[in-house]
């Protein structure tokens, strides 16, 4: 299954991020499991990792924005030192980046799609004395984190750059075996990386487990949902 979506001279993957549903079963995409309910396996795939396909991007593409505002000021070297996470199945690494470099590092992980079809990279970034998952959208030189109800702009941030993964459904705050942690808040509780479908978009967040929610930011504000996909490291 996974060769027809992915593979080796098969359908390329959707854009979306999520496999197209059997025909005629009347599911939305994001509802197809193919390797049973609430699992959605992706092996390594150029079109999940940045660049993303067709980079160099053509003429006429657009250039990241001239201003970033943000309520930290912007440094040419990034000052989070990065992390590498060895498992015995598996190895990721966090790779500091900010946005007055305008560029992420090779390999990091896409996560879903803006409300304008843009690409977003899983991300973490601290906050208020909380280290907090992160949406990076390199086209428009950005990373948000969803926090006090809002949509927060940060320059020093981390791109997660991983191997094999999968997206598990869950609800209620619960997270899966191999759920990646993404960060933690002030008190020591850790938060994981999950993402939801709003409004058509795919949008990455932050699960956590004693709200019962993933948080995510969209549009300005801090969002939540009780559904969500938790990534899970294979």
């Amino acid at each position: 299954m996974a060769d027809k979506y992915y593979g080796h001279g098969g359908m390329p993957p959707p854009m979306h991020g999520y496999p197209p549903g059997p025909p005629g079963s009347g599911h939305p995409p994001h509802m197809s499991y193919p390797y049973g309910p609430g699992v959605v396996f992706y092996p390594v795939h150029p079109a999940y990792f940045y660049p993303p396909h067709g980079y160099p991007h053509p003429p006429g593409y657009p250039p990241p924005p001239a201003e970033i505002v943000d309520s930290e000021p912007a440094e040419g070297v990034p000052e989070l030192p990065g992390e590498t996470v060895e498992l015995p199945w598996s190895t990721y690494r966090w790779v500091p980046a900010c946005l007055s470099q305008r560029s992420i590092p090779m390999g990091a992980l896409r996560v879903g799609t803006d409300a304008d079809g843009e690409e977003i990279y899983a991300g973490r970034a601290h906050h208020e004395g909380d280290i907090l998952p992160a949406k990076v959208i390199p086209t428009k030189n950005a990373c948000y984190i969803a926090y006090g109800g809002e949509e927060v702009l940060k320059d020093q941030f981390e791109v997660l750059v991983p191997a094999m993964f999968s997206w598990q459904f869950s609800t209620g705050g619960e997270v899966p075996p191999g759920a990646v942690e993404a960060g933690v808040t002030a008190d020591g509780e850790k938060l994981y990386f999950g993402r939801v479908n709003h409004d058509g978009c795919v949008t990455p967040g932050k699960i956590h487990p004693s709200h019962g929610t993933c948080y995510y930011p969209f549009d300005g504000e801090e969002r939540s949902s009780a559904e969500y996909e938790c990534l899970v490291l294979m």
